[in-house]
């Protein structure tokens, strides 16, 4: 039906809320309050509280507080009018979640109409300063510029500007990009915190047209489905940061893909305990040769060449058409164990291999580098030998 055929239907008919005023003017709150066991997918909302605050330092990537309280933090999602960032883009809905003494609590605050968010404003800007940690997801991207914007045409100062951020998008992609296709949040509800949202939800793509849709007819029988949408984004936040707080703290569970996720995520701290675990439990051909190519780098790196040499060994067999593997062997032995007529072998392997590539610069400069290599070689073992 056209918009302008539509009759109203008002947003109180539909949504269980309240309208809480302000010194300029009301917004409409919907608020719920789960007890912490309350179970969102596979984990109780509570098991946030659980994690060590350094955990979500280096999920976050800001120094968090030794000391600090979690149950300060401030799970912060939004709805708008667009999906940039721009200064255009207005927030129609911010969710919040936050625990409150036993129980976790969900405050939306809607805007019935733009002409409400001065109300929001300074809903926001009473409720914020109480937490000390901001938890979102893709919120450095998209949800704080948006608030921070608004608030700025407020003349307002942001309250969470200065407090830690944990934004959950970027930890997840570094734990599991190796295993998912996709690192959305809908994503990581189906296939990592076993979430399930039910047919009153609402793609994010198309919340902005029914909220403008909404503005225009002043039809609100669709809010609701934005309303469920954005609160379960904020409790996916809560148990989204206990499973990645919980692998960093306690890897051992964990498959191949993501010990070896947790193996590059780490740098040089623990990185050979993840990828030997990796190797172990299993990984996918392509992984498996990127681990042992990463752990024969790294132990060459360490000095530790015996040991490169096992594993370089390794990678030859297992990848038929790379080169990386012989040509260190070939070094190895040319230049840290003197065995001329093995280097020798393993450049012909390299060389071979090199030879079936698809034609191309690659392909050129490889065989150039090998062949340089190989009369060098043939030259050091007829000296050796007169």
């Amino acid at each position: 039906m056209p918009p302008s055929q539509r009759r109203r239907v008002s947003l109180e008919s539909v949504v269980q809320g309240r309208f809480h005023e302000t010194s300029h003017g009301r917004c409409f709150l919907v608020e719920e309050h789960l007890p912490i066991h309350h179970h969102h997918g596979d984990l109780p909302l509570g098991a946030f509280l659980d994690l060590d605050p350094n955990i979500l330092s280096l999920l976050g990537g800001d120094p968090c507080p030794a000391d600090v309280d979690l149950e300060h933090a401030l799970f912060l999602d939004t709805e708008t009018t667009g999906l940039s960032a721009g200064t255009g883009t207005m927030a129609f809905l911010v969710g919040l979640g936050f625990f409150e003494r036993d129980r976790f609590r969900v405050v939306q605050i809607f805007l019935r109409d733009p002409g409400d968010e001065p109300a929001m404003i300074t809903f926001l800007a009473d409720i914020l300063p109480r937490f000390k940690m901001l938890v979102t997801f893709n919120g450095r991207g998209f949800d704080v510029p948006i608030l921070e914007n608004r608030f700025i045409l407020a003349r307002r100062p942001f309250p969470l500007a200065a407090v830690p951020h944990v934004d959950l998008l970027p930890p997840s992609r570094r734990l599991w990009r190796f295993r998912l296709t996709s690192c959305a949040l809908g994503s990581l509800e189906r296939e990592v915190l076993g979430v399930e949202r039910d047919q009153a939800d609402i793609p994010s793509g198309v919340i902005p047209r029914v909220y403008l849709d909404y503005l225009r007819t002043g039809d609100a029988r669709e809010i609701p489905r934005i309303l469920y949408h954005n609160r379960i984004d904020v409790l996916s936040m809560v148990t989204l940061a206990a499973r990645l707080g919980r692998a960093l703290a306690m890897p051992e569970g964990l498959g191949g893909p993501d010990l070896y996720a947790l193996a590059r995520w780490y740098g040089k701290e623990n990185t050979e305990q993840f990828l030997r675990k990796a190797l172990t439990s299993g990984l996918p051909a392509h992984l498996r040769l990127r681990a042992l190519r990463d752990l024969a780098l790294l132990l060459k790196r360490a000095g530790r060449r015996g040991e490169a040499t096992e594993w370089w060994q390794q990678l030859a067999l297992e990848d038929p058409l790379g080169i990386l593997a012989p040509v260190e062997l070939a070094k190895i032995f040319e230049w840290h164990i003197p065995r001329f007529d093995l280097a020798l072998r393993w450049t012909k392997v390299a060389l071979a291999r090199a030879r079936r590539w698809p034609p191309g610069p690659r392909r050129e400069r490889a065989l150039e580098a090998l062949e340089r290599r190989l009369s060098r070689l043939q030259r050091k073992r007829r000296y050796n030998q007169s």
